[in-house]
């Protein structure tokens, strides 16, 4: 048992960073959307804010995505990758 334990901590270590991705992708969307319903309620050009700010909150958190995956992507790389040891003389 204290061996699985071990592997879990590892999943849950190495997952964690992940973790955050889905609710910061969703609150751009729904923050940007929000702004944009009230900016049309402001103009009164409705529909045109709240499809602007989902549209630009969107672009953001698929940005936001690819950019914190590559990072964390490349950071488990550098983790994994053995260090070269230099030769004995």
């Amino acid at each position: 048992m204290g061996g699985n334990s071990s592997g879990l901590s590892e999943a849950y270590r190495r997952a964690g960073p992940y973790m955050g991705l889905g609710i910061q992708f969703a609150a751009s969307v729904i923050l940007c959307f929000l702004a944009g319903r009230w900016i049309d309620e402001k103009l009164e050009i409705a529909p045109i804010g709240a499809l602007a700010g989902f549209l630009l909150g969107t672009t953001a958190a698929i940005m936001n995505l690819i950019r914190s995956v590559d990072r964390l992507h490349d950071r488990d790389a550098r983790v994994e990758k053995p260090v070269d040891e230099p030769e004995a003389r």
